[in-house]
């Protein structure tokens, strides 16, 4: 046994293979935990705009996908990109940013999902990215 202890690349071949060993069984953990994190939830535009507000958005939602029905306030097109603000009887504001060529209207109330993990904290509220508008 002394003598494989004394062959330093043995050893060191050994200690890498046993630390690959243990990031894939962390690393395949990590995923089960996830996947079974994962729900839907349906929200209000006003629940994430408080949610950001109190910075309880990511610890409230963290694996969820959510699902909202929101009274657009404004639409801005750029490009390829619409992002539609959310009327919210909290003092933040939700906004969410589409890659659609459907058009909305200031006043309609529209359904849409999107990844939590997606958010971005904005100085006055949450921009969720790549929101998918579910049609009716």
């Amino acid at each position: 046994m002394k003598k494989l202890l004394k062959n330093k690349p043995l050893v060191v071949v050994l200690t890498l293979i046993l630390l690959i060993f243990c990031g894939l069984v962390i690393a395949w953990q990590s995923a089960l935990y996830t996947l079974n994190h994962m729900s839907f939830k349906d929200v209000t535009p006003t629940q994430l705009a408080a949610d950001m507000r109190n910075d309880e958005f990511w610890s409230s939602n963290r694996f969820n996908t959510l699902i909202f029905d929101g009274k657009v306030k404004a639409v801005h097109t750029v490009s390829n990109k619409t992002t539609l603000q959310f009327e919210s009887a909290d003092a933040y504001s939700a906004a969410c940013e589409l890659n659609t060529s459907a058009r909305f209207k200031v006043g309609g109330v529209y359904k849409f999902a999107v990844e939590t993990y997606q958010a971005e904290r904005q100085p006055n509220g949450v921009l969720l990215h790549n929101c998918i508008y579910l049609r009716p």
